[in-house]
């Protein structure tokens, strides 16, 4: 049976990255076993919310955030 389409919008970027930030990303998610994408989405998260300014989450994600909690 076919996977139902991802509800969650998403949007191609290109950003420059320090290599020992990149290997940071990796390392981090080797050790979750998540994609690099996947880890710089929830540091931002986590970086707003800290901030006071969280990012409406969607419906997946807020499952795998109460997950990990």
């Amino acid at each position: 049976m076919p996977q139902p389409a991802s509800k969650t919008k998403k949007m191609t970027t290109g950003v420059s990255l320090e290599l020992p930030v990149v290997q940071y990303l990796d390392e981090i998610a080797n050790s979750d076993d998540r994609d690099r994408s996947y880890v710089i989405n929830r540091i931002v998260r986590e970086h707003a919310q800290s901030k006071g300014t969280p990012i409406p989450a969607s419906t997946k994600v807020t499952k795998e955030l109460k997950k990990s909690a």
